[in-house]
């Protein structure tokens, strides 16, 4: 590709560059052009608007002088790619090669802060092994492992970008691998708690005990989810009591009005008095 960086209008970066999709940031480039060109044509020219998730992020780039947070602006022309390997192109051993460097480098992005780039890697392994069969007893176990360690490293990426629902999906799938696994099952309660589903949350923290009984963090937990639970429960008691109390004071009101009417009703029958002997019948016969 051929592209110019900008950052509040100055240039800031110009090049050429060659580089595998999902692995810019190892050439200073943003996580936002990878996904870009995964949908560009070659030839195709284009200007993209990054914000600063899928720009440089909190760290900004040192390098050129980019501060945390900046918007980007980058102009981007794919001269040309080659496609990487489908899995269907892949035999099982070298997909097992292959989810071995991306395991690797997926741990590497992570550890520096990089989760967006990390996802890519951990998400390869999924793609390749997931629905593999055939697979004799040594590549079997080798391909659970890697899918148990993808799953698990993803939860924990998704938990960094706050995309809880993923982070549970991904935990689900672990432990569909490995039922009683600790850190799936520790990393699905902190997704939960997250997503204020206090009573599962607290579930998965209890089974973490009984896979693991040392496990201070799990029982810290259960004490955040009972915790949170009765805040939630007196939040709720105080809300349904005001709209209690708002709904006895309208009826109050509507008892008083019908109440009100009824006496000027009853007072007004008073003031008028009976009607005279034989006046019934004058009004009928003057009314036929």
């Amino acid at each position: 590709v051929h592209l110019e960086g900008f950052c509040g209008g100055t240039r800031f970066d110009c090049k050429d560059v060659k580089f595998v999709v999902g692995e810019g940031e190892d050439h200073d480039i943003p996580i936002g052009i990878d996904k870009a060109l995964e949908k560009m044509q070659r030839g195709e020219h284009c200007i993209l608007y990054l914000g600063p998730r899928y720009g440089f992020g909190e760290a900004g780039k040192p390098k050129y002088g980019i501060q945390a947070n900046a918007e980007l602006v980058y102009e981007v022309t794919l001269k040309s790619f080659e496609k990487a390997k489908e899995s269907w192109e892949m035999d099982t051993k070298e997909k097992l090669e292959q989810a071995a460097l991306v395991k690797e480098k997926g741990t590497m992005y992570f550890k520096e802060g990089k989760y967006l780039q990390a996802v890519i890697q951990y998400g390869k392994i999924v793609s390749w092994l997931e629905m593999e069969y055939g697979l004799s007893e040594k590549e079997s176990k080798a391909s659970d492992s890697f899918l148990l360690a993808a799953f698990l490293n993803l939860a924990m990426c998704y938990l960094k970008l706050r995309e809880y629902a993923k982070a549970v999906e991904c935990c689900d799938k672990a432990l569909g691998l490995d039922q009683d696994n600790e850190k799936g099952l520790y990393r699905r309660g902190e997704a939960r708690l997250l997503m204020n589903e206090f009573e599962l949350a607290k579930c998965d923290f209890q089974k973490v005990l009984e896979v693991n009984p040392q496990n201070k963090a799990a029982k810290s937990q259960i004490s955040v989810c009972q915790k949170k639970t009765k805040e939630h429960n007196e939040r709720d008691r105080r809300i349904y009591a005001n709209m209690f109390a708002k709904f006895a004071e309208r009826d109050a009101k509507e008892a008083a009005s019908k109440t009100g009417v009824e006496k000027a009703a009853a007072k007004a029958a008073c003031e008028k008095g009976p009607k005279p002997p034989g006046a019934e019948e004058e009004e009928a016969e003057g009314h036929v």
